[in-house]
């Protein structure tokens, strides 16, 4: 029998799913079935996981997923921290018993986790909410628009990273060897990497930098890369990155509306 006739049967049909959450080079493979399951070269462990039903509508944006798996399962204990490196996608694969082929479900990606005793939820968005983004983004602006390190910035990472050795821990502070080489505030709003867990920098005096939340694995000792911050103004452009033929923004904007009538000067 296909894939449809075992949905379409009223007898015969005995689904499993595999579940597959990725997130950058991690992946981790769930199947509801009660063995392990093989399928394309991967392996699928059997755990307690289960998903919420969804209504297909006309709007395919709204059609979410919540997603039951133990509270200690590792996908769910990636959000321990309240902070991922990257887009979570999930894809759910339907089976039936004695069937070869697997159909492509649901996918999404998981934008929260909230625990409840033993177990945790993993709230999903469909793969259609990609389409709610805004397309054209660039607007006129005095500051720049660009996203920091961006094709369309054009500052090379690799050129103004920094690598230091953490002395001292404090909550979400941290002490760094080299993080006052350029004077405070230098790395604000820029970013910190320890292996593969990145952080953004709220706040930096000399050699000490404040990070939007802590890293647990994170001890004195280890080695982690800094990356400075931008204000998205011209001066910075110019004197902080030497970038200022890639600046986006538009400094000498009139501070009034010429269509209000209004005279400019």
């Amino acid at each position: 029998m296909s894939y449809v006739a075992y949905e379409q049967s009223e007898y015969d049909g005995q689904p499993l799913e595999l579940y597959r959450f990725s997130l950058g080079a991690d992946v981790w493979l769930f199947t509801s079935a009660d063995t392990e399951v093989d399928w394309v070269g991967d392996t699928y462990s059997p755990v307690f996981i289960k998903r919420s039903g969804f209504t297909v509508m006309g709007d395919g944006k709204k059609a979410t997923l919540e997603i039951e798996v133990a509270a200690a399962n590792a996908v769910a204990m990636q959000f321990r921290s309240g902070w991922l490196t990257g887009i979570m996608v999930v894809n759910v694969y339907r089976h039936h018993q004695g069937d070869v082929d697997y159909s492509l479900f649901w996918k999404g990606r998981v934008t929260g986790c909230k625990w409840s005793g033993s177990t945790a939820q993993l709230a999903c968005d469909s793969a259609f909410s990609l389409f709610q983004r805004a397309g054209l983004r660039r607007k006129y602006q005095i500051g720049c628009p660009h996203v920091l390190y961006s094709a369309q910035c054009g500052v090379d990472a690799a050129g103004v990273a920094a690598t230091g050795t953490v002395t001292a821990i404090s909550g979400n502070t941290l002490t760094i060897s080299t993080g006052g080489a350029h004077g405070d505030q230098y790395y604000l709003a820029g970013k910190l990497q320890f292996d593969t867990h990145l952080r953004l920098i709220v706040g930096q005096v000399g050699n000490v930098v404040s990070l939007v939340d802590l890293i647990p694995e994170l001890v004195v000792g280890d080695t982690v890369t800094i990356w400075p911050g931008c204000d998205r103004t011209m001066t910075s452009c110019t004197g902080k990155f030497n970038n200022v033929i890639n600046f986006g923004g538009l400094p000498y904007l009139p501070s009034k509306n010429p269509f209000s009538g209004d005279a400019l000067v």
